[in-house]
């Protein structure tokens, strides 16, 4: 994070049960968020948004906010789960006839 020389970070949540999974640089002057470390997509826009989080220091925990638009504050997002990579299935294993 030191050397990104970015001001802004987001922390990027496999869902509502505020699983961590990466970590993104966000510019509010572009808007642009984009991945630093982690799983993934490389960058976030507006319309893949799902959720939004502020982290509450008091309670050390990040609280769901209706806010729907990207700001400096928000610290943490999650995404539409049909954005998320899924494995590619394997061929099945053939069953040989006894």
């Amino acid at each position: 994070m030191e050397k990104s020389g970015a001001n802004n970070f987001l922390v990027l949540f496999r869902d509502a049960g505020c699983q961590f999974r990466s970590v993104y640089t966000y510019c509010p002057e572009s808007e642009e968020i984009i991945k630093l470390a982690g799983i993934g997509p490389k960058s976030i826009t507006a319309k893949m948004i799902e959720n939004i989080y502020k982290y509450n220091s008091d309670r050390k925990q990040f609280s769901q906010i209706p806010a729907k638009t990207m700001s400096a504050s928000v610290d943490a997002v999650t995404i539409a789960g049909h954005l998320w990579q899924t494995k590619k299935q394997g061929t099945p294993k053939k069953l040989h006839p006894k």
